[in-house]
Protein backbone atom coordinates (compact mmCIF):
# COMPACT_ATOMS: atom_id res chain seq x y z
CA UNK A 1 0.00 0.00 0.00
CA UNK A 2 2.89 2.26 1.14
CA UNK A 3 4.30 1.48 -2.46
CA UNK A 4 1.47 2.43 -4.65
CA UNK A 5 0.86 5.54 -2.34
CA UNK A 6 4.42 6.45 -3.61
CA UNK A 7 4.29 5.59 -6.74
CA UNK A 8 0.74 7.78 -7.24
CA UNK A 9 2.36 10.58 -5.80
CA UNK A 10 6.06 10.22 -7.98
CA UNK A 11 3.73 10.42 -11.04
CA UNK A 12 1.48 13.24 -9.79
CA UNK A 13 4.95 15.13 -9.00
CA UNK A 14 6.10 14.42 -12.88
CA UNK A 15 2.98 15.36 -14.16
CA UNK A 16 3.09 18.80 -12.82
CA UNK A 17 6.90 19.38 -13.86
CA UNK A 18 6.19 17.88 -17.20
CA UNK A 19 3.55 20.45 -17.79
CA UNK A 20 5.58 23.77 -16.36
CA UNK A 21 8.44 22.61 -18.90
CA UNK A 22 6.20 22.44 -21.79
CA UNK A 23 4.50 25.64 -21.03
CA UNK A 24 7.64 27.30 -20.88
CA UNK A 25 8.74 25.78 -24.00
CA UNK A 26 5.57 27.12 -25.45
CA UNK A 27 6.62 30.51 -23.54
CA UNK A 28 9.97 30.80 -25.67
CA UNK A 29 8.38 29.73 -28.92
CA UNK A 30 6.20 32.92 -28.58
CA UNK A 31 8.53 35.04 -27.10
CA UNK A 32 10.74 34.12 -30.42
CA UNK A 33 7.47 34.95 -33.12
CA UNK A 34 7.28 38.16 -31.21
CA UNK A 35 10.73 39.31 -31.67
CA UNK A 36 11.14 37.84 -35.05
CA UNK A 37 7.46 39.94 -35.89
CA UNK A 38 8.95 42.82 -34.68
CA UNK A 39 11.88 42.91 -35.81
CA UNK A 40 10.68 42.60 -39.42
CA UNK A 41 8.07 45.64 -38.74
CA UNK A 42 10.99 47.66 -37.99
CA UNK A 43 12.88 46.77 -40.67
CA UNK A 44 10.10 47.42 -43.27
CA UNK A 45 9.61 50.81 -41.89
CA UNK A 46 13.03 51.65 -41.38
CA UNK A 47 13.79 50.28 -45.04
CA UNK A 48 10.85 50.44 -47.03
CA UNK A 49 10.65 46.90 -48.21
CA UNK A 50 9.36 45.44 -50.86
CA UNK A 51 7.49 42.33 -51.04
CA UNK A 52 10.04 40.00 -52.42
CA UNK A 53 12.55 41.52 -49.49
CA UNK A 54 9.78 41.16 -46.29
CA UNK A 55 9.32 37.70 -47.73
CA UNK A 56 13.15 37.04 -47.50
CA UNK A 57 13.91 38.74 -44.54
CA UNK A 58 11.31 37.12 -42.91
CA UNK A 59 12.57 33.73 -43.73
CA UNK A 60 16.20 34.86 -42.61
CA UNK A 61 14.57 36.11 -39.02
CA UNK A 62 12.63 33.03 -38.43
CA UNK A 63 15.80 30.41 -39.28
CA UNK A 64 18.52 32.31 -37.03
CA UNK A 65 15.64 32.81 -34.34
CA UNK A 66 15.35 28.84 -34.45
CA UNK A 67 18.90 28.63 -34.44
CA UNK A 68 19.47 31.03 -31.57
CA UNK A 69 16.74 29.30 -29.38
CA UNK A 70 17.82 25.65 -29.48
CA UNK A 71 21.92 27.28 -28.62
CA UNK A 72 20.20 28.90 -25.31
CA UNK A 73 19.09 25.22 -24.91
CA UNK A 74 22.61 23.70 -25.31
CA UNK A 75 24.16 22.16 -22.55
CA UNK A 76 27.34 23.93 -23.50
CA UNK A 77 29.10 26.81 -21.21
CA UNK A 78 28.30 30.50 -21.54
CA UNK A 79 31.09 31.61 -23.27
CA UNK A 80 30.36 29.50 -25.76
CA UNK A 81 26.30 29.74 -26.24
CA UNK A 82 27.54 34.05 -26.35
CA UNK A 83 29.99 33.32 -29.11
CA UNK A 84 27.74 30.84 -30.95
CA UNK A 85 24.69 33.77 -30.89
CA UNK A 86 27.09 36.87 -31.73
CA UNK A 87 28.32 34.55 -34.71
CA UNK A 88 24.23 34.30 -35.52
CA UNK A 89 23.87 37.93 -35.20
CA UNK A 90 26.78 38.24 -37.77
CA UNK A 91 25.64 35.87 -40.37
CA UNK A 92 21.88 37.72 -39.86
CA UNK A 93 23.21 40.84 -40.87
CA UNK A 94 25.17 39.80 -43.28
CA UNK A 95 22.16 37.82 -45.14
CA UNK A 96 20.14 40.70 -44.92
CA UNK A 97 22.69 43.10 -46.21
CA UNK A 98 22.42 40.29 -49.47
CA UNK A 99 18.63 40.83 -50.39
CA UNK A 100 19.26 45.33 -49.86
CA UNK A 101 19.37 47.48 -52.57
CA UNK A 102 22.99 50.09 -52.43
CA UNK A 103 20.75 52.92 -50.66
CA UNK A 104 18.89 50.43 -47.84
CA UNK A 105 22.40 48.81 -47.50
CA UNK A 106 23.86 52.27 -45.93
CA UNK A 107 20.46 52.46 -43.69
CA UNK A 108 20.69 49.54 -42.60
CA UNK A 109 24.19 49.51 -41.40
CA UNK A 110 23.95 53.07 -40.09
CA UNK A 111 21.72 51.38 -37.94
CA UNK A 112 24.03 49.01 -36.66
CA UNK A 113 26.23 51.07 -34.96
Amino acid sequence: MKIFKLLTLSLLISINCFSQSTENTVNQINNTEENTTSELESLKTLLSLNEEQIEKISNILEGISQKNSQVSSMNLIQEDKDAILENNQKAKSAMIVAVLNEEQKVIYLESLN
